[in-house]
């Protein structure tokens, strides 16, 4: 009799210098559930072995115990979710909860060396093994993602054999990832993903086989994260050997290869005209909406992901550049860093890189002001020697005289700067105009310490950073504020206690009040006001909502838009899946409770802001909540009024004065600038106030957050706070 049999190792715990691998027993728990399936793997339960962190004699009591005694024909799987150490000769050791090293060489009887489980492969009459191993060598952590151990090590040649199959989540030269937040490691996932879905069966023959399982999760990883590359190591038939089953002509399955098709075609994007191909397919398949729009999300996610990171790597770069332009040697070495944390490869940053490199020197714009002391004249001066005037009515001639002279001077510095290639800050016009913005910070310089001071975590500063700190940088050149990237579930208001004790960052930004316990320790600082806003779909036909339909909708009790005034559709609500300022705030002021645990059935989760707006556009039932600044100009969705009452409905949003058509002609959202009016006097009904956060431990980081929250308080910060999008707090 044929039997199939598995052994699956999950390692999560380590002891001290070792990274915990918090993904790993889940991966194993994911596993064992595909192959228990019936319908999938056709394993039965009682000969599949499960190990989480075992201890180093029973990993390999259950290793011996999985190949003795086979059959020829028998199927059998090893799989190992964890980290493997080599030692100082090369040799591969996987990891045990008690694996540990000693003055920096790994201790070898507290790991499974592979030659113990290759003996053990090689022992077995069987001819059908396969091998999948979600590791490597190194024990380092980065940024974001959490690094398995790695270094050279020839898999084929210690684990190879007849008749076998051997699936790596990387190369033996590179690291292997656990995402950080995310449930499963990354390879593992989308091995999970090809047999429950059945897009691994790459032949549709109704198999899926070893090496259409390995194709499937290694184009999969390389959309989301390009720079790892999961390999296969075939040996003789290993290739052939089919490891589960798949549905044939199933209406999703078709659906999601129609999708894939498109998005490894287009890069993850779908056009206008294939989604109307989609939706013919949809329809002849009797496919529910639902379920194709899930199907899209779970395709398209990777993609996502992988703009994401490329959204990241852009912003801290465009940041570095705010600070120094051109980029010191160091910059440039931890851009390089950063690249490898988000695993992405030379040439995908490579475009990001030559568009900075290649971008025209921003406009010059220069104020002029008249002796009211109300109206001003704003000439942009651009490179391809366009002048763009923007006429206050009661504007006098002399006045246009010197701004045109103003201008000139300006414009002999840019063909300055383009013939000589000097940069900028070396130019004295600039130079006094620097001396000029300090001026307007009033008189605080004396408080404005001089290093390099780690800021950042509440995502709802983004606008700030990109616009107020740029000009407190200009004014007080030794004050560098660097922004630190952190993981995307450490990125938000409520990690900032721990990162300022750890000293992380040297002050937070914060969009959630501190508790009592909390103010004995650290002090928060108000400079600005935000408003929440309520996004939806831009032809949704309705246009606000009051504070109890929100709460109905996200507790459950409202799910059709019908009920609040809307067409008949089914009401999607989402909310970022972390629990930062913005998702305690809304919970606090929407729900009455900031503990409230949003239900998964109810409330669908999403990593980030991006992808929350992203399913909003794909679903015309979705409602999604962010900051206004994160909401407003963005062509996806529509922004709602709100009230306490139908009698009190407010806008997020302004409207501005401008003929400007619109690139978004079903949304004019792009039109739109917060009401920060409304944000500031409170009239609108989801305000909360923005903090500078310090530790007040009479250092010097407490001296930089204080001084960073006084020139913020400063009339021009006032005014950078509410061009960027925020309510003046003064």
């Amino acid at each position: 009799m044929v039997n199939k049999v598995a052994l699956l190792i999950g390692v999560s715990e380590y002891e001290p210098g070792f990274i915990p691998l918090l993904g790993a027993v889940k991966d194993v728990d994911a596993i064992q559930r595909v192959l228990a399936n019936p319908e999938m793997g056709g394993f039965a339960e009682t000969d599949i072995t499960v190990l989480k962190n075992p201890q180093r004699q029973d990993m390999e009591d259950a290793i011996y115990r999985l190949y003795a005694d086979r059959h020829r024909d028998d199927l059998v799987l090893f799989y190992f979710s964890g980290h493997g150490i080599k030692d100082e000769r090369g040799n591969l050791y996987l990891s045990t909860r008690i694996t540990r090293k000693q003055n920096g060489k790994l201790v070898k009887p507290s790991a499974v060396a592979a030659s113990f489980l290759h003996e053990s492969i090689n022992d077995s009459r069987s001819q059908r093994q396969v091998v999948i191993l979600d590791c490597c060598f190194s024990g380092a952590i980065a940024q974001g993602m959490t690094v398995r151990d790695d270094d050279t090590v020839n898999l084929q040649e210690q684990l190879g054999g007849k008749g076998r199959a051997i699936l790596t989540s990387s190369t033996s030269t590179q690291y292997s990832f656990e995402q950080i937040g995310s449930e499963l490691s990354i390879y593992t996932r989308y091995l999970v993903e090809g047999i429950e879905t059945g897009a691994a069966d790459h032949d549709e023959d109704g198999w899926i086989s070893v090496d259409g399982l390995h194709e499937y999760a290694s184009i999969k990883v390389q959309e989301e994260a390009p720079a790892m590359t999961p390999k296969f190591y075939p040996v003789e038939e290993g290739y052939k050997i089919n490891i589960a089953r798949a549905p044939v002509g199933e209406p999703k399955l078709m659906y999601r290869r129609k999708v894939e098709e498109i998005a490894r075609k287009r890069q993850g994007k779908i056009s206008l005209i294939n989604q109307m191909s989609l939706e013919e397919l949809r329809h002849s398949l009797k496919l529910p909406s639902e379920e194709a729009n899930a199907i899209e999300t779970d395709v398209l996610q990777p993609y996502l992901i992988r703009e994401q990171k490329l959204q990241r790597y852009e912003q801290a770069l465009s940041e570095a550049i705010q600070r120094q332009n051109p980029l010191s040697d160091e910059d440039w070495s931890d851009m390089k860093d950063l690249q490898q944390v988000l695993r992405l490869r030379d040439e995908d940053v490579a475009p990001i890189v030559e568009r900075f490199r290649n971008e025209k020197v921003s406009p010059i714009v220069i104020e002029v002001p008249l002796e009211t002391g109300t109206l001003t004249e704003q000439i942009s001066f651009n490179n391809d020697d366009t002048v763009v005037k923007t006429q206050s009515e009661s504007l006098l001639s002399r006045w246009k005289l010197l701004a045109f002279g103003l201008v000139s001077v300006a414009l002999g510095m840019v063909i300055n700067k383009i013939w000589t290639d000097k940069p900028l800050d070396q130019h004295p016009l600039l130079v006094s105009q620097q001396t000029y913005s300090k001026s307007l910070f009033t008189d605080i310089k004396d408080d404005v310490p001089s290093g390099i001071f780690n800021y950042g975590l509440s995502t709802t500063w983004a606008p700030i950073r990109g616009n107020a700190d740029q000009e407190i940088q200009k004014a007080f050149p030794n004050f560098q504020l660097k922004y630190i990237v952190f993981p995307l579930e450490e990125t938000g208001s409520l990690t900032s206690i721990e990162k300022l004790l750890d000293k992380s960052v040297a002050f937070a930004q914060y969009s959630y009040p501190l508790t009592e316990q909390q103010k004995k320790k650290f002090k928060e600082i108000p400079v600005a006001v935000d408003g929440v806003a309520i996004a939806v779909h831009p032809e949704l036909s309705i246009s606000s909502l009051t504070l109890d339909e929100l709460k109905r909708i996200y507790t459950g009790e409202v799910t059709n838009w019908i009920k609040v005034g809307g067409p008949d559709l089914k009401i999607t609500p989402l909310s970022r899946n972390v629990a930062g300022g913005t998702v305690k705030f809304f919970k606090e002021k929407v729900l009455g409770d900031p503990e409230y645990s949003f239900a998964p059935l109810i409330v669908k989760k999403v990593q980030s802001t991006t992808l929350g707006l992203q399913e909003v556009y794909k679903d015309k039932g979705g409602i999604y909540f962010a900051s206004a600044s994160e909401v407003l100009g963005q062509c996806m969705v529509k922004p709602l009024w709100l009230g306490k009452d139908r009698n009190n409905l407010v806008p997020p949003h302004q409207k501005l004065s401008t003929d400007q058509i619109s690139k978004c002609p079903k949304n004019p959202n792009k039109l739109y600038k917060a009401n920060v009016n409304a944000f500031s006097d409170q009239s609108y009904p989801l305000t909360r106030k923005l903090y500078v956060v310090v530790k007040q431990d009479g250092s010097i980081d407490q001296k930089a957050g204080e001084a960073y929250a006084k020139l913020l308080l400063t009339r021009q910060g006032q005014d950078l706070i509410e061009t960027s999008g925020f309510g003046r707090i003064r």
